[in-house]
């Protein structure tokens, strides 16, 4: 497996369980059932990247279609298994698109009450692999689009498309609301209104992290094989930036989010022998407002 796919893995396990405990331990009651969301997408990010580091999946396109495979020669697991841990790969894969939206829907109810194995050299014999070739060579040497592929790659479009749709729609939305809600300042408390504000600003920078990681690498990996368009780069990276995607994602929650951030600065200074441990941050005033549920 790539080192950058490891070392990828490897970051995202060690942050999502931090980020999952900061949660668990720091978060203010403010937060309500909220933090559950926060939780579960952080075990699912962690769970993702053990699957890829499992996996070792690597993905590229040539010409009309593109794979997602395996190298099996040398692993424990043998071809049929192999095979299995691609499938709910890419399970996972469509699964984290389907998170997105519904982060950014609940954030807004919230606030709103064989040639292609040659590339890498690995002989098709020693590979497992999922391939979507959109348009098969016919009995005249021509390419003929496969119907029953581009159905279910406009399936996959509609997950893509719709998961985008909603980030951005109900980003804006709950941007609206959460301006709106910060106006109103005779009947929203400054501590509910400070949270309200740092956990939206962590989902703008979490709206940027997908599109950029996510979106526009299977994008591009989706399109241009329907159109028999090779890239003069190899599409290998979106395998990279897949897997980058979990490590990096739990940064804007630790980093934005006062409460976690303080808590990781504390304890950084701890370990440093510059500071005691204390329950400092847990004692912090907070006016009783209802919780973002």
């Amino acid at each position: 497996m790539n080192v950058f796919q490891i070392v990828c893995a490897i970051i995202s396990i060690i942050l999502n369980c931090v980020l999952t405990l900061l949660i668990l331990k720091k978060s203010p009651p403010k937060l309500g059932a909220y933090k559950y969301l926060m939780i579960y997408i952080a075990l699912f990010e962690g769970y993702y990247s053990i699957w890829d580091l499992i996996t070792e999946p690597i993905v590229h396109s040539y010409k009309a279609a593109f794979v997602v495979l395996r190298d099996f020669n040398g692993s424990v697991f043998d071809r049929e298994i192999s095979f299995i841990l691609i499938c709910v790969y890419c399970g996972l894969f469509g699964f984290s698109l389907a998170i997105f939206g519904v982060h950014f829907i609940y954030r807004y109810g919230a606030v709103n009450k064989e040639t292609i194995e040659s590339h890498f050299a690995i002989p098709i014999n020693d590979s497992s692999y999922i391939c979507v070739y959109y348009q098969p060579t016919g009995a005249d040497g021509q390419p003929h689009p496969d119907p029953k592929i581009f159905f279910a790659i406009g399936c996959m479009w509609y997950m893509v498309i719709s998961s985008m749709f909603c980030v951005f729609y109900f980003g804006i939305r709950c941007y609206c609301q959460i301006s709106n809600t910060i106006s109103q300042t005779s009947t929203t408390s400054t501590s509910l209104k400070n949270l309200q504000s740092q956990l939206f600003n962590a989902l703008v920078v979490q709206t940027i992290i997908p599109v950029v990681l996510m979106y526009i690498p299977i994008g591009i990996l989706f399109f241009f094989p329907m159109v028999i368009w090779e890239l003069p780069f190899t599409t290998s990276f979106v395998g990279y930036t897949i897997a980058l995607y979990p490590a990096i994602d739990p940064l804007p929650n630790m980093i934005i989010i006062r409460f976690y951030r303080q808590a990781i600065i504390d304890f950084v200074l701890m370990i440093l022998g510059r500071k005691k441990a204390s329950n400092q941050f847990n004692s912090i005033n907070l006016v009783e407002v209802a919780p973002i549920s």
